[in-house]
């Protein structure tokens, strides 16, 4: 709650600020501040419990909170899609958004160098989807009918084959196999494992602007040095990108400036953010001159 972080279905629940109905924190001269509301509706007055949300610590220390929760679909269903492009992958999240079969809890697009590794550290693979393709993308439909899901997912991996026929895909044809395909995604370590204390960086984007974006960070990663490549990954439906180098870390400070200078110089003037889930603190100072330029 200190970072206002989000997560997979930010896109549909919000973030952290929009689940916190009520919390109580001790300010920094011992004064407690309680509001510990129960209900959505309130407009009796400032709202300054949302102060305490995303100040990482800073304005007080949170000792109680009231987080509004959702129900867990009774089912669900999974594809992962092999697609040429950025808009391919936004034009599926559309498709699943529009879905009558369910609703989309998840989208989650995967850069080839992210799922290379992903795959071969978890000896992953299916001949009938080879991973050359620029962008993977997960998706993941809820619902309480799950006839209706796979029909949905099936229906979504049509409409794209229709618009992109190079596109590839693979259905989840059990719980085992959706499982296995989200832990492409969600076993995150594997990128540390492979280079230990990685330098990673968290930015959110938007959706027109993904593309054009992804584009310039591997180019200008590369102008500073060719072996540098960033490992992407993150939550397409909501423009949230994690972007991680294929380096050990830390990165010597003439490095780690050019680093920022590519991944953020630009970022504000998109409508973007230098800091998406994951919160400020100390690791991004040096970061701020450059997502927030004068």
């Amino acid at each position: 709650m200190s970072t206002n972080a989000g997560g997979i279905m930010a896109h549909r629940y919000g973030v952290m600020r929009h689940r916190v109905l009520g919390l109580e924190a001790v300010l920094p001269d011992g004064t407690i501040y309680s509001d510990m509301t129960r209900v959505v509706k309130n407009t009796g007055g400032y709202d300054l419990k949302h102060i305490f949300i995303g100040a990482e610590g800073t304005l007080g220390i949170v000792t109680r909170v009231v987080i509004k929760l959702e129900p867990l679909p009774q089912s669900t269903a999974t594809v992962m899609l092999g697609l040429p492009s950025v808009a391919a992958a936004l034009e599926a999240i559309s498709f699943a958004l529009r879905s009558d079969a369910g609703h989309l809890r998840a989208a989650e697009g995967l850069w080839q160098s992210y799922i290379q590794l992903a795959a071969q550290a978890q000896g992953w693979s299916e001949p009938s989807f080879p991973l050359d393709q620029p962008v993977c993308l997960l998706l993941m439909l809820g619902s309480a009918n799950q006839a209706n899901l796979s029909d949905g997912i099936e229906q979504i991996f049509a409409a794209i084959l229709d618009s992109h026929p190079t596109a590839t895909g693979i259905v989840a044809a059990s719980k085992r196999q959706e499982a296995d395909l989200w832990r492409l995604r969600e076993d995150t370590d594997q990128l540390y494992r492979a280079h230990a204390a990685a330098p990673s960086y968290d930015v959110s984007v938007p959706l027109s602007e993904i593309g054009a974006y992804v584009d310039h960070v591997i180019s200008g990663l590369a102008r500073i040095d060719a072996r540098l490549v960033p490992y992407v990954f993150g939550h397409l439906a909501d423009g949230n990108l994690h972007i991680v180098l294929n380096r050990a870390g830390p990165l010597d400070d003439a490095i780690s400036s050019a680093v920022e200078h590519v991944l953020y110089a630009n970022l504000r003037a998109l409508g973007g953010s230098f800091s998406a889930e994951h919160g400020v603190g100390a690791k991004r100072i040096s970061g701020t001159s450059f997502g927030q330029p004068g």
